[in-house]
């Protein structure tokens, strides 16, 4: 007669379930593995945001930029110099503040715009963003004639 027959039940195989340690080390695992990920996510968001911030200051450059190369040539200097203070601009909810640099006169001015913003991810909690091009005060405009080349 068998041991089923007999009315008792098989013992249990080497496969009845998991221990105590083993449960406690699979939860360590995972919980090494979600810190990590947690880490990674929480500073991905503040990279991101920080990015965001300095796209808007290149933003307000740009646009200052853009301002400038609509006036005329011959009067670069003298919108620069009354803009030159200066102006704070809001992007969202980031306020930043515009400054030029005003160059010595002459018919080549390189012209600088300053864009600073506090934000916890720059030393010392202050940003910076500076854009520059060169601007012809020339009361007519170089002409390039190919023709004239050696």
């Amino acid at each position: 007669m068998t041991q089923a027959a007999a009315g008792t039940r098989p013992g249990p195989g080497k496969d009845a379930g998991f221990t105590l340690v083993e449960v406690l080390v699979s939860l360590g695992v995972i919980g090494v593995v979600l810190t990590a990920v947690t880490t990674f996510f929480v500073r991905s968001m503040v990279i991101t945001n920080l990015e965001g911030k300095r796209q808007g200051a290149v933003q307000v450059a740009a646009t200052a930029m853009e301002q400038l190369r609509s006036v005329p040539g011959v009067l670069a200097l003298s919108w620069l110099t009354t803009n030159a203070p200066a102006t704070d601009v809001l992007m969202g909810t980031q306020t930043y503040t515009r400054t030029w640099d005003v160059p010595a006169s002459s018919t080549l001015i390189a012209a600088t715009v300053h864009v600073q913003w506090t934000s916890n991810g720059c030393t010392g909690n202050a940003c910076e963003y500076s854009a520059t091009t060169l601007i012809s005060t020339a009361s007519s405009e170089p002409v390039f004639d190919p023709a004239s080349m050696p």
